[in-house]
């Protein structure tokens, strides 16, 4: 029997935890990075763990724009594109189960569209933000059997 897991609650917190905008999509990866270590007596070459990123990409619509809005702001500020908190969650759609992982300290660093637009066109819509974050937690996980 295939699952099915379907994302949902996708949105963007504030320090105190309340929403600030919904997002359609989020991809966030962990990345480490590492140093070849060879080992004198074996010359057996292994791994070491130096630091990692944690990239985080976005999608959002273009017609709940407070975020994007509030992004911009900051940087004509001089300030630091900064978001507290984002929480996304999976969900089981045969058992109801759900995976619930906010990431936290997400500075954006990627491009923002400030205007995209053709007459008689669909295009720019959605908007992309990328950056990076500094933690995850997983507040809420699957049950074994899902492993």
């Amino acid at each position: 029997m295939e699952r099915e897991l379907i994302g949902r609650n996708l949105s963007v917190q504030d320090d105190n935890g309340d929403p600030i905008q919904t997002i359609k999509e989020i991809e966030v990866i962990l990345k480490p990075e590492n140093l070849d270590i060879i080992r004198a007596r074996r010359m057996a070459k292994t791994k070491q763990l130096v630091g990692y990123e944690i990239p985080v990409k976005m999608v959002m619509s273009k017609l709940e724009s407070r975020l994007r809005y509030r992004l911009l702001d900051l940087f004509k500020q001089g300030k630091t594109m900064f978001l507290p908190r984002v929480t996304g969650s999976l969900e089981d759609m045969i058992t109801g189960n759900t995976e619930r992982v906010p990431i936290t300290g997400i500075h954006i660093h990627g491009d923002i569209d400030i205007i995209v637009a053709k007459i008689d066109e669909n295009k720019g819509i959605d908007i992309t933000l990328e950056g990076t974050a500094t933690d995850f937690d997983f507040v809420e996980k699957f049950p074994d059997y899902m492993a």
